[in-house]
């Protein structure tokens, strides 16, 4: 997925300003019938939703939520994450509310899939110290770590730079630390991907949902971005073409192997989203000598891209949702696969008590195992 804008998950840290209490009946169900209607009509996978057989439970869904804003039964911003967390919860975690309902939903199924992965949560559910910084430093006397926090533009010179210091030293094998990254742009990247690659995989196709609103957006990033000839070749590509989505951009295949890596190693863990699962999808295809490392999957948004964020008419409840769409969406089974991307090899210890820019047991663990 070419991911070309910041729209991460913390942008979501912030007062929504929705006062449900003040609108009118009619008001209310204005936007919970704009929430639906838009989301069918925007968002990239949607359809392949239906296409899965989805759509009995979807009608059900709708309706019955829509009969309790009518009851009374539950107010507006309830009522919009529980439409929000279906789609989120099944399928992918870059549809999203910015509200307080929703938000703790989304850290109650955290919580509960990280105290499956680690029993010792139970016991000892406190004194983290989980807030990763840059680093870049030699673990022993084979070993690198990068730890790459975020792929926020702002983070592209120090990773690029870490990548150059691993060159430069004598070390063979690579640690690449995304955990608790969530995302940003995925031309981070780049240069990783050129140095992990081995052997060309499957192409993946990236399907953009071609409307109004979505074709403004993109008029909108090109203002920001005025170089940029993928943004472009989109808009171009929208304007002309009639059809429900357009394909734009299939996955390189053009690069040559590097002898450069003897091993290679992904960290990743439940917050590894967005664009630093696009590290992970990569290795997976491309790549032999490196192998994803955790306890458990990504976060769930590696299929889907491009993200938008739109306001409700009258509450101006907020809701994040991809435009973009690539076609691994249709060839998975989610409900025998779950979200995101499963490590390679698991780590048979805790979630580390303290991940800043530190060397902590995960590397360390990591770091003997590439020696086998």
């Amino acid at each position: 997925m070419k991911k070309q804008i910041v729209t991460i998950l913390l942008a979501f840290c912030f007062s929504c300003g929705a006062n449900s209490q003040a609108l009118t009946k009619q008001q209310i169900l204005e936007d919970y019938d704009y929430l639906v209607s838009f989301v069918e009509e925007n968002y990239a996978p949607f359809d392949a939703i239906m296409q899965k057989g989805y759509k009995r439970e979807y009608k059900a869904l709708k309706k019955r939520l829509r009969k309790q804003l009518c009851n009374g039964e539950a107010d507006l911003e309830r009522v919009a994450a529980d439409y929000v967390l279906w789609f989120y919860s099944q399928f992918d975690t870059h549809i999203y509310l910015g509200e307080e309902a929703f938000q703790r939903a989304v850290a109650n199924l955290n919580n509960e899939t990280m105290m499956k992965a680690d029993s010792t949560l139970l016991t000892n559910p406190g004194n983290f110290e989980y807030e990763p910084k840059p680093v870049s430093c030699k673990v022993d006397s084979l070993t690198w770590l990068i730890r790459v926090p975020s792929c926020h533009p702002d983070f592209y010179d120090g990773t690029v730079n870490a990548l150059q210091q691993f060159m430069e030293s004598d070390c063979e094998n690579l640690i690449i630390d995304i955990r608790s990254n969530d995302g940003g742009s995925d031309n981070v990247w780049k240069k990783y991907y050129d140095l992990l690659y081995d052997h060309p995989g499957k192409p993946e196709i990236s399907w953009h949902r071609n409307t109004p609103k979505n074709l403004l957006y993109w008029k909108d990033v090109l203002k920001l971005q005025p170089s940029s000839p993928w943004n472009l070749q989109l808009i171009e590509t929208c304007e002309t073409s009639k059809k429900k989505f357009v394909k734009l951009g299939e996955t390189d295949n053009n690069r040559q192997p590097t002898s450069r890596i003897k091993r290679a190693a992904v960290l990743i863990d439940l917050l590894t989203a967005s664009s630093a699962e696009s590290l992970v999808k990569f290795v997976k295809k491309h790549s032999d000598r490196c192998k994803v490392y955790g306890i458990t999957g990504t976060n769930g948004c590696d299929l889907t891209g491009n993200c938008l964020l739109e306001p409700l008419p009258n509450s101006k409840l907020r809701v994040l949702y991809a435009t973009s769409v690539d076609s691994g969406f249709y060839e998975k089974d989610f409900s025998s696969e779950g979200l995101g991307i499963a490590p390679d090899v698991i780590i048979p210890l805790p979630f580390p008590r303290k991940l800043t820019d530190n060397i902590d047991e995960w590397v360390l663990w990591v770091a003997e195992y590439m020696k086998r």
